[in-house]
């Protein structure tokens, strides 16, 4: 009778050692669901020149035009640069991470400080702005 004892004492702790597993609750509705993908911004990380003087060729290229570099994150071939509320010719690298912009001249003839950012023509968002600076 001690050995049946013995016996059904040890089942019994064998079974609520194994039932207690892990000390963990259960999980809930929010750790199930896969992690949440970050929403991709267009970002201008850096631009320049950042200034001139009025009138002055900037970065000129062979082709004679003043142009702006951007770094950027998710730009689209559809992005284009905008230059106090005037679209530039634009030119965006497959990746994304680089844009170019050819400036005409008389948006840089006179002194002042002028605001540039991005568009995508076809989601119509738009970037942060920074500033280029015409002395």
């Amino acid at each position: 009778m001690m050995k049946l004892t013995l016996i059904s004492i040890l089942l019994a702790m064998t079974l609520l050692s194994a039932a207690c597993g892990e000390n963990k609750p259960p999980a809930t509705a929010a750790e199930d669901k896969p992690a949440a993908v970050p929403e991709k911004h267009l970002t201008i990380k850096d631009f320049g020149p950042r200034e001139t003087k009025a009138g002055q060729g900037f970065n000129i290229q062979p082709d004679g035009v003043s142009a702006l570099w951007f770094n950027t994150e998710n730009a689209t071939l559809t992005t284009v640069v905008m230059l106090n509320d005037t679209t530039v010719p634009t030119s965006v690298q497959n990746d994304g991470k680089l844009v170019t912009a050819g400036i005409p001249k008389p948006l840089f003839g006179k002194a002042g400080e002028y605001t540039v950012y991005l568009v995508d023509q076809k989601t119509k968002e738009k970037s942060n702005e920074m500033k280029f600076v015409v002395k």
